[in-house]
């Protein structure tokens, strides 16, 4: 069985400890779920369990650690490797090499398995996830949700006794959350590995009955305890009595080497939008935004920004009315308190202090931050970055938001935050486009959908008709209620 005992832990540098006498015990071939509000110690847990706490992170901690009879505390990382295998939240974080076809090897070329056997667990693995495809490529040229499901081949190739998924499907389409959650239940079904899921999004997996574990401050709050309630968020109205369009994108191409993303996408968007941008990993969603923002130059295309070419606007000029937040949060962290990266942007354009403090500061405390100003931002947990994330863009206010899954890692209480946040944003004549996978989200806010597919836009509608023309076209999986 695995076990904590009276667990505490405090990181090095901070006052309050991240997890406190915690008591949990797994039973050798349990699948559990756990639960909580972003920041609770969800994944520290995680990390005590795989080992990867005790040998990476400055800290202190008192009680006891033991995962089939080892204790992770005082045994070398690799030795508890064998055992429990993790899926980061993160993918990128756990990534050793360049390729994916050594990435799925390395861990098995270490333990010095025979070769065959490798080919056949490389093989397995990729073929779980349904990139067998990606065998060939770089890590560096995957989407995020491809890097995903690659971290997760990685463990699943590795066959260790328990898993530990950390939001597994945070990056993932629909399609793909729904058979990555078909793979876990078989695994725990089948091979009857010991499974350790931390997960916002679990209506898919209630079905299997797992034993569910609500933590809040690092602590266990319960155990089969009721699931949260509904959001509640005021919708926007649509406006499309505007004339003139904040944005008009015409014949927009773009590509990386050797494989074309974007093929000739047509389309506008007006003051007081907020839209969804919708569709399957690796269908072109991240690099739409760059390329309006200039940081992935589009091939060929006519991009009009307030009536001017995006080519003639300056770099700064047009960070000041475009706000991109990045769909990896530690891509966007530049300075060395929460205060400073909450104020970048507002000190960058040489904004007065009156014109944001107050706001930036309010936002903070709402967040759940402002406790936190004087802390380093790696401190915080994967989803109070991406709220920092955000609150770092709306400090200065600039006209139009591109957002690249600002969702993930955040429970529901926090994702009506967010999302109250972004609707107050476009009531105020501001315009949105926000990447989103979770159907249980995009239909409470959107004014309008687009869909991505096969480098094309395939649906661009107002949400009731975008939700109609989504089903059409067998993307069912996508709409509200589908479980996944």
């Amino acid at each position: 069985m695995i076990s904590l005992e009276h667990f505490s832990y405090r990181y090095a540098g901070n006052d309050q400890p991240a997890l406190e006498d915690l008591s949990l015990t797994i039973d050798e071939g349990e699948f559990v779920l756990l639960t909580g509000p972003s920041g609770c110690g969800k994944t520290t847990l995680a990390l005590a369990l795989a080992g990867f706490l005790f040998s990476q992170y400055d800290g202190e901690f008192s009680g006891n650690v033991d995962v089939f009879g080892r204790n992770p505390s005082k045994e070398p990382i690799y030795e508890i490797a064998d055992l429990v295998g993790l899926v980061q939240q993160n993918p990128e974080n756990q990534f050793c090499t360049l390729m994916v076809e050594d990435e799925i090897a390395f861990g098995l070329e270490n333990r010095n398995i025979p070769r065959e056997e490798i080919e056949r667990s490389l093989v397995w693995a990729l073929e779980a996830v349904g990139c067998l495809h990606l065998r060939d490529r770089s890590l560096r040229s995957l989407s995020g949700g491809e890097k995903q499901k690659i971290a997760l081949a990685a463990i699943l190739a590795a066959n260790p006794r328990m898993i530990i998924f950390d939001e597994p499907t945070s990056n993932l389409d629909p399609t793909a959350t729904r058979e990555i959650f078909e793979i876990i239940l078989d695994l725990q079904r089948r091979a009857k590995v010991t499974v350790l899921v931390i997960e916002h999004k679990h209506d898919f997996l209630d079905r299997a009955g797992p034993r569910l574990i609500q933590m809040s401050a690092g602590r266990i709050l319960g155990q089969n305890a009721s699931r949260p309630g509904p959001i509640t968020v005021r919708k926007p109205e649509y406006m499309n009595s505007v004339d003139q369009p904040l944005l008009e994108v015409t014949g927009l191409r773009a590509s990386y080497p050797g494989r074309k993303v974007l093929d000739g996408l047509d389309f506008q968007l007006f003051p007081g939008e907020l839209v969804s941008l919708l569709g399957d990993n690796g269908s072109g969603k991240s690099t739409l935004l760059l390329s309006l923002l200039k940081m992935h130059p589009p091939e060929s295309a006519s991009i009009l920004f307030k009536g001017r070419d995006l080519k003639d606007i300056e770099p700064y000029e047009l960070g000041r009315e475009i706000g991109l937040v990045f769909q990896n949060p530690d891509h966007q962290i530049f300075a060395q308190t929460v205060w400073q990266e909450a104020v970048l942007g507002p000190v960058n354009y040489r904004l007065q202090p009156g014109e944001y403090e107050d706001r930036t500061r309010s936002l903070l405390d709402r967040a759940g931050l402002g406790d936190r100003l004087q802390e380093h931002p790696y401190r915080l947990s994967y989803g109070e970055k991406r709220r920092l994330n955000l609150i770092s863009i709306l400090s200065y206010q600039p006209q139009l938001l591109l957002l690249d899954e600002i969702f993930i890692g955040q429970d529901w209480k926090n994702a009506e935050f967010l999302m109250g946040l972004l609707v107050d944003y476009v009531q105020a004549g501001n315009s949105v486009i926000v990447v989103n996978h979770n159907p249980a989200y995009y239909p409470l806010i959107s004014t309008r959908l687009l869909f991505l597919s096969g480098g094309k836009l395939v649906v661009d509608a107002p949400l009731a008709e975008g939700l109609r023309r989504i089903e059409e076209i067998g993307k069912s999986v996508y709409l509200p209620g589908s479980g996944s």
